[in-house]
């Protein structure tokens, strides 16, 4: 079985891409629930039609959120070790009859 080491390689840096673009879309998004929620407005505390609504919205953008950053965490380990198996994988050098050791 062969293994093709540059492939590994530009998997992983592909893959990296990816991952790196996920993570921007996660704090985005993060960022966005971050602004909502320290933005909320208290003055309207008693009404709770105003208050459930937007409590309703920041759980969905926080369930939003959490989408991209476990993608992004995904792909951050899968060319982590797409990587690991790019350096492990080196071709060894044949030389003479490998059953034997000689050459």
């Amino acid at each position: 079985m062969t293994v093709d080491i540059d492939k590994f390689r530009r998997d992983a840096h592909q893959i990296e891409k990816w991952s790196i673009g996920w993570m921007l879309l996660s704090l985005a998004m993060w960022g966005w629930f971050g602004y909502r929620w320290l933005m909320d407005d208290d003055r309207e505390y008693g009404r709770f039609g105003s208050y459930a609504e937007d409590s309703h919205a920041l759980v969905g953008i926080l369930a939003l959120a959490v989408i991209p950053t476990i993608v992004g965490a995904m792909t951050i380990v899968y060319s982590q070790v797409l990587f690991r198996l790019a350096r492990q994988n080196k071709p060894e050098v044949e030389s003479g009859d490998s059953r034997t050791g000689t050459s």
